[in-house]
């Protein structure tokens, strides 16, 4: 948003006199949401952020942990909401460009991309329009880079027709002891490397901190425009710079630009710095304002010792990377910015950094207590109509059209693809390797945000569990409206404590992440705040990672975990009976951690043949996924599964219950493993078998509930998000 008048006011305080124009874009990139986090940075310190593996957390541009001793792993979520609304395009990849640049901050080499987009309906024009340039746009930028995108989360709904959520994250390797960690100190040189500056993305950051326009194209100049061959040049520079260790320090310049980059730094190592704004390499003439607040992309600010500014240009020059030293820190305290030998702006740094915290009122919207009502009865609907609406659901589809447009095994690390396991598995040498995964859960978290953005958790928890990998770390990105408004306020308030909680629960941190507020229609109506959770696990034997497709005839099938009488909030209550209520399913973090190690044992053991989690669309999704993608059939027998108060069969084959897993085993291990359950204090039970007929049948007792042919549910299923989109 803009300065208000009391911000104006206290700027003029703090500089004891009238601002300069340039000294006010500085302040409103600076304190703008996007930067500065001064409505949200209150409740963020809720969230747990240290471990034994957390080696950097919150504070800088990427966190780094330690997924095995000497390996860091760092990765980054970031948002570009609003420039994707207006060039889904250049939005969406500038997204990834910036996200990158991120982990290049540490040093680290980027290995992987993942998109978790929350996009309109598919049958509504325009946002056809917008998933299409939004798929396009990460598929362009990742593929020319060379860093594979395999992991992601989609999830359509008309709530986000004119106002999509693009969530992009970025995963990072490094040694640690390469991680790039040294202090800034007065007299060291700061280069901006990369493309030459331009009016592109002016004040970006003030533009993703209010509402949308009406009209879309009124903003398209705080759009970034991207260059993919810039940023690989970039990755290519920066390795060598590292290894050489050319570098003290590396910042992005993304959202406030120069201004931001500079400021930070020198608030968080209590430094000033002094700037030459005619010394940077232009696109074109621009005036003193515009070089402090542009965005322009695919640059980063390097600190580096004046004694290896040879060195460092012979690399730049090597990999031909525009550079320019725009100045050098000192121990002032002041960023002071001068254009042609004029002083143009003179501002304390740390007041320029870290505004003041607004503690934003906040109040639950009052149809909220409609939303959580307990849903009254429902009209009779065969389940097997049901399955088959599922199925075909674009949230629940096969979401190939999307990931087919990536390069997902570029590098060659890839084990695990998109579409065979609950999440992504990449090798990172002979027989080790990490898990990644994204999750939300919008509608969750429209009805209920402390349940439902625990419960976001609990998903990318089972989802990094399930190919076989032990969960080290989180990112999150609390996706809301306007902080402003107390009713949009408490949906964010609400997010952030589910997400500490059930994060806190688990005992895996959340080392760093994104907030994006004001994400509205153009009249001021939120769409569904969102938790997005990334989730990193460790793999200690990549021979050991287990995908959901069902493996051979004659095996048995075991779901873990009890099931509720739990359709509140359901995919199944949204798309077969129209409702969008009832309280969402409860998180069990006991269960759930009770559940991950039993399955863990099972899948460490080599007794796991396939392992699935129960998320969205309930246990029968589930079982119908693992048999579309292996070809085999089952027999499912629904009077064995354990169910608490259940009475209908919608209950037992739609309920969402948190904490389930579906996992194939041989025969001859079933005693072992159901041994195995009971002396953990686990719920297990043997709920169907596979077949060799090519049929998803469900039975309770001598009654066939339905049977359905694995190519016609392979249709249905392949066809649900692509028929609206080729």
């Amino acid at each position: 948003m803009p300065l208000n008048r009391e911000e104006v006011e206290e700027i003029r305080s703090i500089l004891g006199r009238e601002p300069t124009i340039e000294e006010l874009a500085m302040f409103e990139a600076q304190w703008s949401e996007h930067c500065s986090y001064k409505s949200s940075r209150r409740l963020l310190k809720l969230l747990p952020t240290t471990g034994r593996s957390v080696l950097i957390g919150p504070g800088r541009d990427a966190p780094a942990v330690e997924v095995f001793p000497g390996i860091a792993v760092v990765f980054k979520i970031e948002s570009h909401n609003h420039p994707s609304a207006v060039d889904p395009y250049n939005g969406a990849a500038t997204g990834i460009g910036g996200i990158v640049r991120d982990i290049l901050t540490l040093g680290a080499k980027p290995i992987a991309l993942l998109d978790m987009l929350y996009l309109g309906d598919p049958r509504d024009g325009r946002a056809r329009w917008l998933v299409k340039g939004i798929v396009r746009g990460i598929s362009d930028y990742g593929n020319r880079i060379g860093v594979p995108t395999v992991a992601g989360d989609a999830w359509f709904d008309s709530s986000f027709n004119t106002q999509p959520l693009v969530n992009v994250a970025c995963v990072g390797i490094a040694r640690t002891e390469e991680l790039v960690r040294c202090r800034p100190a007065s007299g060291d040189l700061i280069l901006v490397i990369g493309n030459p500056t331009g009016r592109d993305g002016l004040l970006g950051s003030s533009f993703a901190s209010k509402p949308l326009s009406d009209n879309p194209s009124e903003d398209i100049g705080a759009v970034q425009v991207a260059d993919p061959l810039m940023e690989k040049m970039l990755i290519d520079s920066i390795a060598e710079l590292v290894q050489r260790k050319l570098v003290k320090f590396i910042k992005d310049l993304g959202g406030g630009g120069l201004t931001t980059a500079v400021a930070e730094v020198a608030a968080d190592f209590e430094l000033g710095a002094e700037l030459r704004l005619d010394e940077l390499h232009l696109r074109t003439e621009l005036t003193p304002l515009e070089i402090l607040v542009s965005e322009s992309q695919e640059r980063m600010m390097i600190v580096i010792s004046r004694e290896k500014l040879e060195d460092v240009a012979a690399v730049l020059k090597k990999y031909d990377v525009p550079g320019s030293v725009v100045g050098f820190f000192d121990r002032s305290g002041r960023i002071r910015a001068y254009y042609k030998n004029g002083l143009v702006a003179d501002v304390p740094a740390r007041e320029l950094a870290k505004p003041r915290d607004i503690k934003r009122s906040s109040k639950p919207p009052v149809e909220l207590v409609k939303l959580l009502n307990p849903v009254g009865d429902l009209p009779e609907v065969p389940v097997s109509e049901a399955l088959d609406s599922l199925l075909s659901s674009p949230n629940v589809a096969s979401k190939r059209w999307i990931y087919e447009q990536y390069d997902h095994e570029v590098g060659v690390r890839t084990v695990l693809k998109p579409g065979f396991g609950d999440a992504a598995v990449l090798r990172l040498d002979d027989s080790r390797g990490i898990a990644v995964k994204g999750d939300a859960n919008p509608r969750y978290t429209a009805i209920d945000p402390f349940n439902g953005a625990a419960n976001s958790v609990a998903e990318c928890y089972r989802n990094l569990v399930a190919v076989g990998s032990t969960p080290v770390a989180f990112v999150d990105e609390p996706n809301a409206g306007n902080p402003e408004k107390p009713e949009h306020f408490w949906y964010f308030e609400m997010i952030v404590k589910g997400i500490a909680w059930m994060a806190s629960e688990l005992g895996v941190p959340v080392v760093g992440g994104k907030v994006s507020f004001y994400n509205e229609d153009y009249r001021g109506r939120q769409v569904k705040p969102t938790a997005t959770i990334v989730g990193v696990g460790a793999v200690e034997d990549v021979s050991k990672v287990k995908t959901m497709d069902l493996k051979y005839e004659g095996s048995a099938i075991l779901v873990v975990g009890h099931t509720y009488p739990e359709l509140g909030g359901s995919e199944y209550l949204a798309r077969v009976h129209g409702i969008e209520a009832g309280g969402v399913p409860a998180p069990r973090p006991s269960s759930e951690l009770r559940n991950a190690s039993y399955v863990a044992k099972l899948i460490d053991r080599g007794v796991a043949l396939s392992v699935h989690d129960v998320g969205l669309g309930g246990l029968a999704v589930a079982i119908a996924e693992m048999a579309i993608l292996g070809g085999v059939g089952v027999e499912l027998y629904l009077e064995r599964v354990p169910c608490r108060g259940c009475s209908r069969l919608d209950e037992v084959l739609f309920s969402e219950t948190q904490g389930r897993y579906v996992v194939e085993v041989r025969l001859e291990e079933v005693g072992g493993a159901l041994e195995v359950a009971s002396a953990s204090g686990v719920t297990a039970a043997v709920i169907a078998r596979t077949t060799g007929s090519k049929f998803f049948t469900a039975r309770w007792g001598s009654t066939t509930v339905f049977e359905k042919g694995l190519d016609y549910l392979r249709e249905l299923y392949e066809d649900g998000l692509r028929k609206y989109m080729v």
